[in-house]
């Protein structure tokens, strides 16, 4: 089977990060945009690794799983779609016309819920049969903009 079955993403802080272990990262819905329209992507598990540098700037490896199709479904069947049909061909025919415009994600310090500014340096869809797709070059400069001006 090639349906969905994840996403790697790899962030990176903008700024030191003094006390990772007070801070917290949230990664929700992944938006695509093409020339046939927006789809959104949902998963239902995340999980992250960090890694600080010595000048503090810390690089987070997150993966979301399980895709959940339920969670977009109408709008899905409203565009034609079941999630049966998002499978790995289908992304691919598509790779070089799509991009992300949104990855919906907060980093924030827990002890004061400050925000705290992220690039996304990596981006991969993951297929069920191993495969997958890099859309590190398709990365819009509005995803990363909101990214950037959490703080």
């Amino acid at each position: 089977m090639n349906g969905i079955y994840g996403m790697a993403l790899v962030y990176e802080s903008l700024i030191p990060v003094n006390n990772v272990e007070d801070t917290f990262l949230s990664v929700g819905t992944v938006t695509m945009q093409d020339s046939e329209g927006e789809l959104n992507l949902d998963f239902n598990e995340t999980c992250s690794s960090c890694e600080r540098a010595k000048d503090g700037i810390v690089t987070f490896t997150t993966s979301l799983r399980c895709f959940e199709p339920r969670t977009f479904l109408e709008e899905y069947l409203a565009a034609g779609l079941s999630p049966s049909d998002l499978t790995y061909d289908f992304f691919a025919a598509r790779l070089h016309d799509t991009y992300l415009t949104e990855v919906y994600t907060e980093y924030v310090h827990c002890t004061d819920e400050a925000p705290i500014p992220l690039t996304l340096k990596s981006a991969q869809l993951l297929f069920q049969d191993g495969r997958f797709l890099d859309y590190s070059e398709r990365i819009s400069v509005f995803a990363l903009k909101e990214l950037a001006e959490a703080a």
